[in-house]
């Protein structure tokens, strides 16, 4: 009766481990936050945005609508930058006089 050495089974079980490791993608959330650009009061909107990932909103101001499921971050200025102005949890509504940009996280900072 013949054996194999452990060493002879290693590179199939080390290629079995990777295919068995979840892949890095990126999460996402899902759904859409809706926002106010002025002047004009126009409304947009980010569907599925990506998450930890800085959205700039242009001259943001007014009615907020979190339609994810992701705690939305709002930023007083572009980039991310200058402090969170506010935040809104998956399905707040609500009005900031003036925003810029938004990130999306798991949960509220």
């Amino acid at each position: 009766m013949r054996y194999r050495t452990v060493a002879s089974y290693a590179p199939a079980a080390a290629a079995l481990l990777v295919l068995a490791m979840p892949t890095g993608t990126a999460q996402a959330a899902t759904g859409t936050f809706f926002y106010h650009e002025q002047p004009g009061d126009l409304e947009r909107s980010l569907t599925n945005p990506a998450d930890n990932t800085c959205f700039n909103l242009g001259n943001g101001g007014g009615r907020i609508s979190n339609q994810t499921n992701r705690v939305a971050n709002v930023y007083f200025q572009s980039n991310c930058s200058g402090g969170i102005f506010g935040f809104f949890n998956p399905g707040d509504n609500g009005t900031l006089p003036e925003y810029h940009s938004v990130r999306f996280t798991e949960f509220p900072p």
